[in-house]
């Protein structure tokens, strides 16, 4: 298994792809999988494996690529805080087509669907990798469907002990609230 520093390195040259194919898997370390979620709260401590199965189509300039991604990220749970694992495994089906002279130079941005994408000199394999991974991974990380998260009040996690809130000082500035809350409590 060929281990690689960044998942931008996986590139392929379309004229290299003959009718054998290409097979191929790549390890990536953990520093670069965490500049990919740079931008979220999580944290990548193992290698991501990525495998990959390129083959061009029978009489056609179309190139097909098959991926499989598999890791795992460290995020907090957006209810109650707690650490978790979350396990990523992505399979991916894309398929490459000849750019038009009148594409841009980014043709990754071109690209409408995660079905399509296009080449020129080059197919660019690891962007299309890492939009998909991102768009694969939850908006929210939670631990479990029945967590109830953090009391509001007291900020108890109430999976692991019960709310504090009623033998808690009340903060005076709170008041007017607190006799609103009793209000609609008596109706």
């Amino acid at each position: 298994m060929e281990k690689i520093k960044r998942i931008d390195d996986i590139t392929l040259i379309p004229e290299m792809i003959g009718e054998a194919g290409i097979e191929n898997e790549v390890t990536i370390s953990p520093e670069a999988m965490t500049g990919i979620f740079k931008d979220m709260d999580v944290t990548v401590s193992k290698p991501f494996d990525v495998h990959y199965v390129v083959e061009r189509e029978k009489d056609s300039d179309t190139i097909c690529a098959t991926v499989d991604v598999r890791g795992e990220i460290e995020a907090s749970c957006s209810r109650c805080l707690e650490p978790i694992r979350h396990t990523v495994d992505l399979h991916l089906k894309t398929a490459y087509l000849p750019a038009l002279p009148d594409m841009s130079g980014d043709l990754e941005a071109e690209r409408s669907s995660s079905e399509t994408g296009y080449y020129r000199n080059i197919i660019r394999l690891g962007d299309y990798i890492v939009s998909e991974l991102g768009l694969s991974l939850p908006l929210r990380f939670i631990c479990s469907e029945d967590c109830k998260g953090l009391c509001p009040g007291c900020g108890a996690n109430l999976n692991r002990e019960e709310c504090r809130c009623e033998t808690a000082p009340k903060d005076p500035r709170m008041k007017k609230l607190m006799d609103l809350k009793d209000k609609l409590r008596r109706k």
